[in-house]
């Protein structure tokens, strides 16, 4: 396969995939991976390749991790208990199999508030539990963002060197 046709449908998996972080509709960060080692098969590895396809899967890695890291993180500023997040991540992926990213924003808040209010009987400590976990996936989407970008930024720097 020619070389600049390999090159151009990486560009292009890897821009679906950028739009996949903003979007999360799809999987962002796998099809930029994916990308990234599509181009290798096929246009070959290069001196630097592996340094950087390895940089790329670090990244990506890192950005799979943050997304829970950094939302837990934010649920335990905020006084969630590790109850809460689970109901909130559950209903999270439930949401976003049924009813797409905003069914599993609304998922993780339901699950957030609702063990929170059981657990309390307190609405403002429940409210903000969930305004604290919200805030930390929204924080960890930036982080998605950026990560995805330092990926997108390794191959483009592969491409350029060899």
């Amino acid at each position: 396969m020619d070389r600049t046709l390999v090159i151009i449908l990486a560009a292009l998996v890897m821009l679906l995939g950028l739009a996949g972080i903003v979007l999360p509709v799809l999987p962002g960060l796998v099809l930029i991976w994916g990308a990234a080692l599509g181009y290798g098969l096929l246009a070959g590895w290069g001196s630097s390749g592996p340094w950087l396809f390895a940089l790329i899967t670090l990244l990506g890695l890192a950005g799979m991790a943050s997304e829970l890291w950094v939302t837990g993180a934010g649920a335990k500023i905020g006084g969630a208990s590790t109850w809460a997040i689970v109901a909130g991540v559950v209903l999270a992926l439930i949401g976003l199999v049924f009813f797409s990213p905003i069914g599993a924003i609304l998922g993780l808040a339901i699950g957030v508030i609702g063990v929170e209010y059981l657990r309390l009987r307190n609405w403002r400590r429940a409210v903000k539990a969930t305004g604290a976990t919200l805030a930390g996936c929204g924080v960890s989407y930036g982080v998605k963002l950026l990560l995805a970008v330092g990926m997108i930024g390794a191959w483009i720097a592969w491409v350029l060197i060899g």
